[in-house]
């Protein structure tokens, strides 16, 4: 009669080790994971304080508005047909001010004050990440978010709340800087957020109030979609922390 050799098991200690193991590589891959978070975020800011940088910059050489500019064809060393145009005379062009940010359509017109502001900051050197020779999307004529999606850019006169804000007051009058994920649809359509809850309230908090709802950052949530939580007060819901975020800020007066 043939004995059977005990089969030999995994000791309670050796199981306490491959747990502490398996621990540590999921805790490794988390923290990298926030780390590259953070890295995202941290850049993104540094992209929205550059863009503001470059508006005051050219505002300041050239007594005019990018994207707004009727001279500048004449005017910018980089500034050539077809690509780069001028603001058309009378009408919106030369007031001083670009395009409402909520004009889907007019984004989506490479010849629009929308578009021809990052041309013209492209033009007078003071930005980079514009490819003339892309069409009207992010990473071509318009610029790249590092955290996903690209920026537009408009101004808001303040008697009414923006395209997709939650609530609050109306925000001040002035040029709002718009993350999104489409580049030629109004901000706050579906599938335009490109954040998550705990993303833009970092932003929030690292360049303003901390708020969705006042002050220079305001949340936009896309068209069916969640943000914020109202528990009394809006705030951003970083507990379920649900993606479809996308923001506005502030820049220029």
């Amino acid at each position: 009669m043939k004995h059977l050799e005990s089969q030999k098991g995994f000791t309670l200690v050796e199981l306490a080790i491959v747990m502490i193991i398996i621990g540590l590589l999921i805790g490794g891959i988390l923290k990298g994971q926030e780390l590259i978070t953070n890295a995202q975020v941290s850049s993104t800011i540094a992209q929205m304080k550059g863009i503001d940088a470059a508006m005051t910059t050219f505002r300041d050489s050239y007594n005019a508005v990018p994207g707004d500019m009727t001279s500048a064809q004449a005017r910018l060393p980089g500034c050539t047909p077809p690509t780069c145009q001028n603001a058309p005379v009378g009408g919106q062009g030369g007031n001083s001010r670009i395009d409402a940010v909520n004009a889907g359509v007019a984004m989506g017109d490479a010849g629009s004050e929308n578009v021809q502001a990052w041309v013209h900051l492209n033009s007078a050197d003071l930005l980079t990440g514009i490819d003339t020779s892309g069409g009207v999307v992010f990473g071509g004529l318009l610029p790249n978010s590092n955290i996903g999606g690209g920026f537009t850019i408009g101004y808001h006169g303040g008697s009414a709340a923006l395209n997709g804000q939650i609530g609050g007051p109306n925000p001040r009058g002035g040029h709002y800087l718009a993350m999104t994920g489409l580049p030629t649809s109004d901000v706050g359509a579906a599938n335009s957020g490109v954040l998550n809850a705990s993303e833009l309230a970092r932003i929030d908090r690292k360049l303003d109030d901390g708020s969705p709802v006042t002050g220079s950052v305001l949340a936009v949530v896309e068209q069916g979609g969640a943000c914020t939580v109202n528990n009394g007060t809006v705030i951003y819901d970083e507990a379920n922390n649900p993606a479809g975020c996308a923001m506005y800020l502030r820049v220029q007066q």
